[in-house]
């Protein structure tokens, strides 16, 4: 049985951070006792079990009584390290892992470090189990000399894949080059967007998603296990499932010129679910200040609903008068970039994107999840001054 992504303790939105909470727990307990009902000869999983290295010590004593499940079944849990799993301190050491208060006769933390990964962590008859956690821009360069034994092999690895998963930075893993190597099933973990099984070149790529809907950014991934069956012939698809949620997140548009209380009630009595959080985007172009939006009415009325437990209103406004008119006149920001910075717009285009995808990179973010460390802005203010002035300042 292959999942990932688990993300326990995860507490946002921080409104609802013990029923956020909860739902991690439930749907890790839905997988184990799903893998103990059918009967699995072993689990793997790809990376991020915790959502923090410091989570709540109640999360990590719910955690182990789920685990003894496996214990009284005898199924063997193989784990790799996600980018939550772990915290670097002063010297970049690691410290204060709550993964590792998980391990035990049957759950095994598979974390060679670059130097030690090539060999098998797990030998079975007819199959070879190696496992990568997260290592960001080098792990394309540590499977760059790998080369698997013979036998049927699984890889289990924490990272994007372009071409199966989605990509911010041009150092990521290429699934060509991974597929020339003899592989017959990588286990995905990292991107939480599903692709649950796509062969090239004989290998089968599987990015089964979290297991919980990470954000509300993510509300439309779904969330999923696979069970395969390994041994001398390879790999075979067995079943796919999808993980029930007790506490789903939901996001929805509303057009401006019906941001009201009641129609908006209308539109989120409409959505399914047990239990939902909901993040109501109003968009559009309009003539009202934002303070004529009733936003607090909204936000006051929807948790009356008898299954919503918390909703979020979020202006997405081009307010007529303020943006597109310069002393009478159309105005447009690009057109204005392109003539006084001599055909540079594009150069803008590229930063964006270098941007993005290191806000996208957790490596590069703070404790919060949210703002960049010092080094990677200083990093992006150099990539700043290199593309505007030629230089660096």
């Amino acid at each position: 049985m292959h999942f990932g992504d688990t993300h326990l303790g995860r507490k946002q939105p921080g409104q609802i951070a013990e029923q956020r909470v909860e739902s991690t727990l439930q749907a890790f307990n839905f997988l184990i006792e799903k893998a103990v009902e059918k009967d699995v000869d072993l689990i793997i999983h790809a990376g991020d079990v915790f959502d923090t290295v410091y989570p709540w010590h109640t999360v990590i004593e719910q955690a182990r009584e789920i685990l003894e499940k496996l214990e009284d079944a005898e199924i063997p849990m193989y784990m790799i390290r996600g980018n939550h799993d772990r915290s670097y301190g002063h010297g970049r050491k690691l410290k204060g892992l709550a993964i590792e208060h998980l391990t035990g006769e049957y759950v095994h933390l598979i974390d060679p470090s670059p130097e030690e990964f090539g060999e098998p962590a797990v030998q079975l008859e007819g199959l070879n189990i190696y496992g990568l956690g997260y290592h960001s821009s080098k792990t394309r360069e540590i499977l760059d000399e790998f080369s698997p034994n013979d036998g049927t092999n699984i890889l289990m690895m924490h990272d994007f894949v372009e071409g199966v998963t989605r990509t911010y930075s041009d150092d990521c893993v290429k699934a060509d080059e991974i597929a020339s190597k003899n592989l017959d099933y990588l286990a995905i973990g990292h991107d939480h967007q599903p692709n649950t099984w796509k062969e090239i070149n004989n290998t089968v790529f599987s990015a089964t998603g979290g297991t919980v809907d990470y954000d509300f950014n993510s509300t439309e991934f779904g969330n999923h296990y696979n069970i395969i069956e390994a041994g001398f012939e390879g790999v075979k698809h067995l079943e796919t499932g999808a993980i029930p949620q007790n506490l789903e997140l939901k996001k929805i548009r509303v057009p401006v010129d019906e941001a009201r209380v009641e129609p908006t009630v209308g539109r989120v009595q409409q959505l399914e679910g047990n239990r939902i959080a909901v993040k109501v985007m109003v968009k559009g172009e309009t003539e009202k200040e934002p303070g004529e939006i009733p936003v607090q009415e909204i936000e006051a009325r929807l948790p009356e609903l008898e299954n919503v437990e918390m909703a979020e209103v979020v202006l997405d406004l081009r307010v007529k008068g303020y943006a597109d008119t310069v002393d009478g006149e159309a105005f447009s920001v690009e057109e204005f970039l392109e003539k006084e910075l001599d055909g540079s717009s594009e150069e803008f285009r590229e930063l964006h994107e270098k941007a993005s995808s290191m806000l996208a990179d957790d490596e590069n973010l703070t404790s919060s999840g949210i703002n960049l460390k010092k080094e990677a802005r200083q990093k992006l203010r150099k990539e700043v001054d290199r593309k505007i002035f030629g230089e660096e300042q």
